[in-house]
């Protein structure tokens, strides 16, 4: 469980509070002993009550407004790699 710090707020620059979290989203994540592997990502969203904007913590885990984690992406491209060398 990771605690985000409150960010600055890209429109109007007042200090953002933290607000809630997003709905949990199940991540698919690399196979442990295997076994499937998700990981329940839970990202803190931030609110300015200067100007209303909201905005949601990014983790390293995905890029912003994806589900795929960036390990898995890595793992697809290496596969796609060995089987082009293979031919």
């Amino acid at each position: 469980n990771r605690e985000y710090d409150a960010p600055s707020c890209p429109t109007c620059g007042s200090q953002m509070k933290k607000y809630d979290f997003q709905k949990p989203s199940k991540i698919p994540y690399l196979e442990t002993t295997g076994m499937p592997t998700r990981i329940l990502l839970r990202k803190r969203r931030f609110k300015c009550y200067q100007c209303s904007k909201m905005m949601v913590a990014e983790t390293s885990i995905v890029k912003k407004n994806h589900q795929i984690p960036r390990i898995i992406n890595q793992k697809i491209a290496q596969k796609l790699i060995e089987k082009a060398s293979m031919t």
